[in-house]
C-alpha cells in the first residue's frame, strides 16, 4: 500500500468494509479485530487521501446508510470518505452532503430504479 500510495498518490481510493465498527474481510464473511477507525488511521499515517466506507450490514437493504458511522469516519481524519451501503433516496444524498462526505456510492437503488441519477443530481446542485 505505501508503494502504491507513494507512486499513485490522490488516484488511490482505499476500500474499509464494516460491520459493526470492525473491519471485515473474505467477502464480508468474517469480521477482524481491527476497528474501521484504526485502520482509517493506519491508512491515512501512509498517505492514503481517499476512502470507500462500506457499512456491510447496510448494503443492498434500500435503508439508508449509517449516517451515525460515516460521520465519525468523517471528523477522525483528513481522508476523504465516500459514503457506500444503503446509499438510496435523495433524501439520503441530501444527508451525506450535510456531512460534508466526499461522495457516494448508490448502486442497487438504481438498479431498482428506486431513484433516478437525475434526482440525485438534483440534490447536489
Amino acid at each position: 500500500m505505501k508503494e502504491a500510495v507513494s507512486t499513485f498518490g490522490d488516484k488511490i481510493a482505499v476500500s474499509i468494509d464494516a460491520r459493526d465498527g470492525y473491519v471485515a474481510t473474505d467477502g464480508w464473511m468474517d469480521a477482524s479485530n481491527l476497528k474501521a477507525l484504526d485502520l482509517l488511521r493506519q491508512l491515512e499515517n501512509i498517505g492514503v487521501q481517499t476512502i470507500i466506507y462500506t457499512d456491510i450490514l447496510k448494503d443492498g437493504m434500500l435503508k439508508g446508510p449509517n449516517v451515525e458511522e460515516l460521520e465519525t469516519m468523517n471528523k477522525a481524519s483528513e481522508i476523504k470518505v465516500i459514503a457506500s451501503g444503503g446509499v438510496s433516496t435523495a433524501a439520503d444524498v441530501r444527508n451525506l452532503a450535510a456531512l460534508n462526505m466526499y461522495g457516494a456510492i448508490i448502486g442497487k437503488a438504481l438498479y431498482e430504479e428506486k431513484t433516478s441519477l437525475e434526482e440525485l443530481l438534483e440534490v447536489t446542485q
